[in-house]
């Protein structure tokens, strides 16, 4: 497989050449840590998904178990999807990254010396916190200790321990950035700051309006809606885009297309994504500003979207590559994936379209694609390329690899459009005073049936990534037990 050497920007700026190896080693036991465990929090959540899409269609399912109802099994998932997965995989590609595009090992100029065992230490220890905090705030979920706030569902202790720990990692890629060697700073590095800087101020600003000191009942809709827009375009999205920028390209070995447009599309995405989930409030009792701002903003998103997909979905491509390689294969997914998150965002942000589909499976499509697809494709990507250079050798099995690929991409793409039509079923249904309530939920039924299939495929492909990445890690083991070293 080929991979991307990352910085390239040494050849003719005359600075100091990056050892990439040195790098590697001062980042590679906590980015294999945090992509290790975010890997097997992929397998709890999307079995717990499988057994929330199971409830929709047979709600006595595990019902003899009052702590396994659906009221707490979704959040549970979907927490663990955005918090044990997105976050945390998304912290691993942003270390990793970072490091290589500043040229610098953790420690410093002098690498691995004390400074790079404090600073690795510190980073695991974060590590450590958070994957903690996730365990007890889900624990705490399952027994029914949940704020009731969407996507802030754990209890401040535990918000305040993931915030703690992001800090302790965050801080210090933004340090990092500030003593690159690499000159002149790449869009990737951009969209990297911008991500880390981001995140502390939208999760603690939500915790504190909502969870920690809750404000007037009043105003905390258009808050949590904030913060639900916010996570996804201020956090994990420019995560994702900043490992398309600076692998994509060299992947592919060319340049971006248009690249003087990157610019624009950066600084659209940051004035825009803030106000990016305002559109859930169409239709609620808000000032309707609010509801304006959203709609504005969800059609707007587009301009972003077109240009990061001019900038690189317009790169020629070597088909040879594309199909040997499954990082860029990832990364292309994502793309796609993020154009079409734009126009169903806009659709969804006019009002006439949203008071048909408001309630339906439609809006929770837009949340899947967005997670699964626009954010966690690009993630995968990163995996794939960043895994065999921390370790130093090939370590992925092409077999389970290539199969990981496809039955993602078909579990994904099943969901995204199951949930699509019966949401527009659903919600055209809903308009018609004529068609009862019990018809419209006999009319959802093969839809969510076929959900659970599509919820089904997902949990085998979290399965297999996560038997290739442990059989990765284990091979040096392995190897050594089997020379007799």
């Amino acid at each position: 497989m080929i991979h991307a050497t990352l910085p390239n920007q040494q050849k003719d700026s005359g600075l100091k050449p990056v050892d990439n190896r040195s790098i590697d080693a001062s980042v590679r036991l906590p980015v294999i840590i945090l992509f290790g465990n975010a890997v097997h929090w992929l397998v709890i959540a999307s079995l717990l998904s499988l057994i929330v899409s199971i409830k929709l269609i047979a709600p006595g399912f595990l019902g003899g178990i009052s702590f396994l109802n659906y009221g707490r099994l979704a959040p549970m998932a979907r927490d663990l999807m955005l918090y044990g997965w997105a976050t945390q995989a998304a912290m691993a590609a942003g270390i990793w990254l970072m490091a290589r595009l500043c040229g610098c090992p953790l420690g410093g100029d002098k690498g691995d010396g004390l400074g790079g065992m404090l600073l690795r230490t510190l980073i695991i220890s974060a590590t450590i916190l958070w994957n903690l905090a996730v365990l007890l705030g889900t624990l705490a979920i399952f027994a029914g200790y949940s704020t009731g706030v969407e996507w802030l569902e754990y209890p401040h202790w535990a918000s305040s321990m993931l915030l703690l720990s992001f800090l302790l990692i965050g801080i210090w890629s933004i340090l990092l950035f500030d003593r690159r060697r690499t000159g002149r700073a790449e869009v990737a590095q951009w969209y990297l700051v911008a991500a880390f800087c981001c995140f502390p101020w939208i999760y603690g600003t939500a915790n504190l309006l909502l969870v920690w000191k809750p404000i007037q009942a009043s105003a905390q809709g258009p808050i949590q809606s904030w913060y639900c827009g916010s996570l996804l375009a201020l956090w994990l999205l420019p995560v994702a885009l900043a490992s398309v920028y600076a692998l994509l390209p060299r992947l592919l070995d060319c340049n971006p297309n248009r690249r003087h447009l990157a610019t624009l599309g950066f600084w659209m995405l940051l004035l825009i994504g803030g106000w990016n989930g305002m559109d859930r409030l169409i239709g609620g009792p808000v000032p309707a500003w609010m509801t304006s701002a959203g709609v504005v903003a969800g059609v707007l998103f587009l301009i972003p979207v077109f240009i990061i997909s001019i900038n690189l979905l317009g790169m020629p491509r070597n088909e040879t590559i594309v199909s040997s390689n499954f990082p860029v294969r990832f990364f292309l997914m994502g793309l796609y994936a993020l154009v079409l998150v734009g126009v169903i965002g806009a659709l969804d942000s006019l009002p006439d379209f949203s008071g048909v589909v408001r309630f339906t499976a439609f809006t929770e499509a837009k949340a899947q694609l967005w997670i699964l697809g626009a954010v966690s494709l690009p993630l995968f990507g990163v995996l794939y390329e960043a895994l065999p250079q921390l370790l130093g050798r090939e370590c992925w099995c092409s077999t389970l690899s290539g199969r990981h690929y496809i039955i993602t991409l078909v579990g994904l793409g099943m969901l995204i459009a199951l949930m699509l039509l019966g949401g527009l079923f659903t919600g055209i249904a809903l308009t018609d005073p004529t068609v009862s309530f019990l018809n419209i939920t006999s009319y959802s039924y093969p839809f969510h049936l076929m959900e659970c299939v599509a919820q089904l495929l997902l949990l085998i492909a979290a399965l297999i990534l996560g038997v290739n990445i442990t059989r990765s890690l284990a091979g040096d083991y392995l190897l050594n037990k089997q020379t007799g070293k």
